[in-house]
């Protein structure tokens, strides 16, 4: 299993937004795949239906996750901004 720290930074961040696409890429390929496999190895169809549908919240809270990142991200520099236009307004109202 992949830890975070195994990963470069600057990588991680670039795929964290897509890391819903590649689950849901990968999910669609596992249905694709069982589904080929169940109809010759034993005649059924939508074998990986259930797999699918059992996965499919996980492509949701992934994204949720990155959402929730952003906000929390935008959140802290707007409370930076407003520190400095504070500290700004502070620096301009002292008497010379």
């Amino acid at each position: 299993m992949l830890k975070s720290s195994m990963i470069e930074p600057s990588v991680r961040e670039k795929l964290s937004p897509w890391m819903a696409a590649i689950f849901c890429g990968v999910l669609s390929l596992i249905t694709v795949t069982a589904d080929i496999v169940g109809r010759f190895a034993t005649g059924n169809e939508n074998i990986g239906l259930t797999t699918f549908i059992c996965f499919l919240p996980c492509c949701f809270f992934h994204v949720g996750v990155v959402l929730k990142n952003l906000r929390d991200e935008n959140q802290e520099l707007k409370r930076r901004l407003d520190a400095m236009l504070i500290k700004k307004d502070d620096v301009g109202n002292q008497p010379a």
